[in-house]
């Protein structure tokens, strides 16, 4: 038995025709959502068949009863199951009313949300089965225990403790900023190497602010990692604001767009360099915001040539 499955104890009446058929759809539906379909009377064993079901049982992430024929043994196994797994219960439509002992469904049974068929060949019965496990499948999920486990793993990756340390990733980074080169606006992936080196600046300013955090008001030495990162969004900006001035009006509002993105994350760089106030911050800040100034001033009141 695979372990890595989820495992689906099916309990249904053994060598009638058309629970056989339902059977077959059941299985096809349960294998189809990724579990592991368990029917007693097809599974190879030396056991007494009595422990066998309830070692079945007890294994199970999910049951599904299937009540047509109101056998002793299914209602015995769906109720031992229930005790601690969900069980979908299924039934022939006709056993809903019916006052035969052997055609109905019986008294406290007939309360759950039954999943009813018609006849073997009734088409909708697997949909509404497959939406029915979809809905019990994601209660089965711990999603708060998968943040968790997913947010640890993302800090491990990221973290010193990763022997691929952040040394490590911030030279990729920057070796994949080559595959992407400054051309001029007229060359074949212009726009789409300007918007690959965004999403690296940003990857880039993200491990550095991780790995080396730095107090605000706190000057750094300059033989740091986020001084060379300045030095490079500096060519960066100095690139796209000279694309800018040599624009028509469309292509000044995506420079300016970019160089936007491209200022937030060039000024928090600044502040782990430079205290707040001192000139040369100052200089930088009040530059960024004639920028913007000007993109403001440019766009809002474009000039027609």
């Amino acid at each position: 038995m695979s372990e890595n499955k989820l495992h689906c104890f099916i309990a249904i009446r053994f060598g009638a025709e058309d629970t056989d058929i339902i059977y077959e759809k059941i299985a096809d539906t349960v294998l189809d959502l990724g579990f592991t379909p368990r029917r007693i009377d097809r599974i190879h064993h030396i056991e007494n068949i009595n422990n066998k079901i309830i070692r079945e049982i007890e294994k199970a992430d999910i049951a599904i009863a299937d009540l047509t024929y109101a056998r002793p043994s299914v209602y015995f196994e769906a109720g031992y199951a229930q005790r601690k797994i969900p069980v979908i219960y299924t039934c022939r439509e006709d056993h809903l009313h019916n006052k035969e002992e052997t055609l109905k469904m019986h008294f406290d049974v007939d309360r759950n949300n039954v999943i009813f068929w018609n006849n073997s060949n009734d088409v909708s019965f697997q949909s509404t089965l497959k939406s029915r496990l979809q809905f019990v499948i994601s209660e089965l999920v711990n999603v708060p225990l998968l943040n968790t486990l997913n947010e640890y793993l993302i800090y491990l990756n990221r973290s010193r403790l990763n022997p691929d340390h952040f040394l490590g990733r911030l030279k990729k980074l920057y070796s994949i900023l080559a595959s992407f080169p400054r051309n001029l606006p007229a060359t074949l992936n212009h726009e789409r190497n300007i918007h690959e080196r965004m999403k690296i600046y940003d990857s880039i300013s993200e491990i550095i602010r991780d790995d080396c955090p730095v107090e605000a008001n706190t000057v750094v030495p300059h033989n740091n990692h986020w001084t060379e990162f300045i030095d490079l969004l500096s060519d960066e900006i100095a690139y796209l604001e000279k694309l800018y001035d040599e624009s028509n009006y469309g292509n000044k509002v995506m420079y300016a767009s970019h160089l936007c993105s491209l200022y937030k994350i060039y000024l928090e760089a600044v502040t782990k360099v430079y205290q707040r106030p001192s000139n040369p911050y100052g200089e930088i800040y009040n530059r960024v915001k004639s920028s913007l100034s000007r993109f403001i001033s440019d766009i809002e009141q474009p000039t027609w040539e």
